[in-house]
């Protein structure tokens, strides 16, 4: 596996600007504001034919007043405990200070390879600013410049050896087209995908307990958690085994409409939030039995399904709830009849606080991840469902005939099936949902909201 290599320093010293530079994408949150960067944030790269792991910190500042603060300074110093590396950041133009010997004083204690850098040189007179961190014994350092990218690959240099060789370390992998490829490559990348693990994201309102759920799931005080709405700014990447077998799951920041994003940064974590929601398979959409369905959550689902994820509907904070009867349960009550477009997608109550229910959550993604790779053959889904056009046909369009004349599985994960019809305009909306539920009907496809599309076709094509 490659290295993980940690990313540490005080707060506003250029972290997660240096972290995106060694990625040469915009991973993290960039603000010109202390405390933006509060979880410890993951992410893969390479340089060359070398691969590597990073992780971004939160600032390291003791005694100061901040109410995350000791909580972000704990997932610091667990990013230096857990790191094959480090990189300790200081800044230029603020000089060496005493919390940088008490951090240096800790990664030297644990014999981790590392390297010094200290950032926001940008003159020429880089030695007139290392200098005074020189006078403090601090080495190796380099002289940086994470905002332009100056030196920044020499801070590799030292863990290359540690990196292993890989030509494509880390492919982003889209659904595949039956069109596009042979049925060999169909089978392989189908098995390739489902060896690997489920890619899972947690998404929900603010302050619904998701990085609760995920610290609970891991087994650790990963994730930065508080009452306070907004704690999660970013998306963060977790790996998390149950019963030997491991998942990929993703914390993300809570979504608020955006006329209500104030800050620079909150705006961005949607749009992380929303590259979450695609680069996953599944998305555990995370509810407060509190609060019942809200028109925020139903927002967040209606992205979910436009992006055709698997979705699963997770009640947290199912303890507080008064009643006994947890089937009666306000949430539960009903939600499938207000909201039948939600009926394919598995639901269940569940405390991330205390626990309870939370290991339901992996046989949901198991059920939901089986449907999401399915493929339904063309003979069988015409045979169900040509029969039904014949017996209930769309309505004529201009006093012409309305036809469909086969129907297939044109693409998985995400699943996309195709109509061929004589003419697609006269197929509505409702006539395409009527045979949606026809095909749940037969293949439910649980927690899978699949398209249905409708192209032209003649009879002579067909023939």
């Amino acid at each position: 596996m490659p290295p993980l290599i940690a990313i540490l320093g005080r707060p506003n010293v250029g972290k997660s600007t240096l972290f995106n530079r060694l990625l040469s994408r915009r991973e993290a949150i960039v603000e010109d504001r202390p405390g933006v960067t509060r979880d410890r944030h993951y992410s893969q790269g390479t340089i060359g034919r070398k691969s590597f792991r990073l992780v971004d910190t939160g600032g390291i500042l003791f005694g100061d007043d901040h109410p995350l603060g000791e909580s972000i300074r704990k997932q610091a110093l667990f990013a230096l405990e857990e790191a094959d590396a480090v990189i300790y950041v200081m800044d230029g133009r603020e000089g060496y200070l005493p919390v940088d010997a008490d951090v240096i004083g800790r990664i030297r204690r644990s014999g981790k390879p590392s390297v010094f850098a200290v950032n926001k040189v940008d003159t020429v007179k880089t030695e007139e600013v290392l200098a005074d961190f020189h006078r403090h014994g601090v080495a190796p350092l380099i002289g940086i410049s994470a905002a332009h990218g100056r030196n920044v690959d020499a801070l590799l240099d030292p863990f290359l050896d540690l990196m292993p060789d890989t030509e494509d370390a880390f492919p982003v992998d889209p659904g595949i087209r039956f069109s596009e490829a042979s049925e060999s490559d169909i089978q392989a990348w189908l098995q390739r995908r489902k060896d690997d693990p489920p890619r899972v994201a947690v998404i929900g309102r603010p302050n619904v307990g998701k990085s609760t759920l995920v610290n609970r799931l891991l087994g650790e005080e990963r994730l930065v958690t508080s009452p306070i709405p907004g704690t999660t700014r970013d998306a963060i990447d977790t790996l998390v085994t149950f019963r030997d077998k491991t998942y990929h799951f993703v914390d993300t920041a809570g979504l608020r409409k955006k006329g209500k994003v104030a800050e620079a940064s909150e705006l961005y974590a949607q749009i992380r939030t929303d590259r979450a929601i695609l680069e996953s398979e599944i998305a555990v959409v995370l509810l407060s039995a509190e609060d019942g369905l809200t028109d925020g959550d139903l927002r967040i689902i209606r992205q979910v399904i436009d992006h055709r994820r698997g979705l699963i509907l997770a009640w947290n904070k199912w303890d507080t709830l008064k009643s006994t009867d947890h089937s009666l349960a306000p949430p539960f009550r009903d939600v499938r009849e207000r909201y039948p477009f939600l009926s394919f997608a598995p639901m269940f109550g569940c405390s991330a606080k205390t626990g309870f229910h939370v290991s339901q959550l992996f046989g949901h993604i198991a059920t939901v991840r089986d449907w999401y790779f399915t493929r339904v053959t063309t003979s069988e889904l015409n045979n169900l469902l040509l029969p039904i056009v014949q017996a209930s046909p769309p309505p004529r369009l201009k006093n012409h005939p309305v036809r469909i004349f086969y129907v297939t599985q044109v693409q998985i994960a995400p699943t996309v099936i195709m109509a061929f019809s004589n003419k697609p305009e006269g197929i509505s909306h409702q006539y395409r949902q009527f045979l949606s539920r026809k095909i749940r009907e037969k293949y439910p496809f649980v927690g899978v909201p699949f398209l249905l599309k409708v192209q032209a076709k003649s009879r002579k094509d067909r023939e």
